[in-house]
This record gives C-alpha cells, sequence and structure tokens, in this order.
C-alpha cells in the first residue's frame, strides 16, 4: 500500500509538471530573463539578504514556519499516543488543515482593504499571545483535548494571514529579480523552517510543553525579525 501511494504521488507530479509546461508560458520578456546559473542564483541570494526588509522579513517567515512543521512533526504522536484518537486523527488533522485554507481565502479578500502589514501583524501578534498562553497552561499540567484543539483552531488560520503577506512583503524591494529571488525565500524559509520544526520535535517528551514552548518561541523570534525589518514599528 504504501508503495502504491508513493507511486501515486509520482504520478500525480509528472502530470502537474506536463500541464505547467504546455499551459503555463513565460511571461517575462526574453531580455528580462536571468540565466540559470550556480553564479545569478548566488547574485540573487546576496541581493535579497543584503536587503532589510527582504532579509528580516525572510527570516521571520522561516521562524513562523517552523512552529508549523513543528506541529506537523508531532501531530501524529500528540493525537495518538496522547489523546487516543486513533483512526480519527487524519480527520482531525484534516480540519484544521481546511480551516487555514479557509484563512488564506479570506486573506485574499481582505488584504487589498486592509493592507498587508495591518493583516500580518495583527496575525502574528494574535499568534504571539494566543501561543504564550497555551505554553503557559500546558507547562501547569495535562491539557484536556478540548482545550488543545480549541487552541489549535485559533492558531493555524493565523497562518494564512501571515506567510503569504510576508512573502510579498519580502520580495517588495526586489522587483527587478522577482523570480530568483521569490526561490531563494521560498528555499530558505522551507529549508529553515524544517530544521527549526526538527528540533522542536526532537525535543518530545510525551507532552505539549515541548510544542508549545517552541510555538511562543518562533513567534517571539519572528516578531523581532518583524521590528527590525519595520525599524521598530508595526502595522
Amino acid at each position: 500500500m504504501k508503495e502504491i501511494r508513493k507511486f501515486g504521488f509520482f504520478g500525480v507530479a509528472i502530470v502537474i509538471g506536463i500541464w505547467a509546461f504546455m499551459r503555463l508560458s513565460e511571461t517575462l520578456p526574453a531580455e528580462r530573463r536571468r540565466p540559470l546559473t550556480l553564479a545569478s542564483i548566488t547574485q540573487a541570494l546576496k541581493i535579497v539578504f543584503a536587503n532589510r526588509q527582504s532579509r528580516n522579513y525572510t527570516l521571520a517567515t522561516m521562524f513562523y514556519f517552523g512552529g508549523l512543521f513543528a506541529f506537523i512533526n508531532l501531530a501524529q504522536p500528540i493525537y495518538v499516543e496522547m489523546y487516543h484518537l486513533g483512526e480519527w486523527f487524519p480527520i482531525a488533522f484534516a480540519a484544521v488543515a481546511g480551516i487555514m485554507a479557509i484563512a488564506s481565502f479570506v486573506n485574499s479578500r481582505l488584504v487589498g482593504r486592509f493592507g498587508q502589514r495591518r493583516l500580518s501583524h495583527a496575525a502574528l501578534l494574535a499568534y504571539f499571545a494566543i501561543a504564550t498562553i497555551f505554553a503557559i497552561i500546558a507547562a501547569s499540567g495535562p491539557v484536556p483535548f478540548w482545550l488543545f484543539y480549541g487552541t489549535l483552531v485559533l492558531l493555524m488560520p493565523l497562518f494564512g494571514f501571515v506567510g503569504a503577506n510576508f512573502n510579498s512583503i519580502a520580495l517588495e524591494p526586489l522587483g527587478a529579480v522577482a523570480g530568483t529571488a521569490s526561490a531563494v525565500l521560498g528555499f530558505t524559509q522551507t529549508v529553515g523552517g524544517g530544521l527549526i520544526g526538527t528540533m522542536i520535535g526532537q525535543m518530545y517528551d510525551g507532552t505539549l510543553r515541548p510544542l508549545t514552548i517552541g510555538f511562543a518561541t518562533v513567534a517571539a523570534i519572528a516578531v523581532m525579525f518583524v521590528l527590525l525589518a519595520e525599524k521598530g514599528r508595526l502595522f
């Protein structure tokens, strides 16, 4: 069964790749395209990290998504081993993911009205506040499932108001190398966030403490980088 699933994922990737190659043509004029070389990628990397706004928003997103990767890493032991959900685990996990998807859609409708910074900064501060309270509660003893899941329902949708907006803000000063810079941002955030999430996951001790402390810590670091990017001012 595992081999069938792996082949299925591979097959879907191939189909999407062929469709994109055939239907999504390059829109950037030929004279403005950058060659796909190591020198070009290295130059784009330097450009991204030399710019204060781009660098700090990239790092803020990396740490923020470290909390998401930590949750993905620990979802199975928490749902199944701690709360004994058994076969209900995929449903509980998918429900939170569905709420996150809805939040991303809502963000696309609200961002034009309220602006990227207002939405994303407010969401990040709300995440930090909720995560900090959650960490204090978890540190005091076992957390009932309803409280754990209810807090997740509050926390996880906030990713929909942060990730896309932070990436857009990070790319604002990089119009000349937007395509390559976007790849650099995605790579840095995914690999860095994955490593941070793995570090938090390795601290799992059969309680919610490592995860909740991780949530609060990465949020605090993300807030710090946003303040550095905005010279101490939010919104």
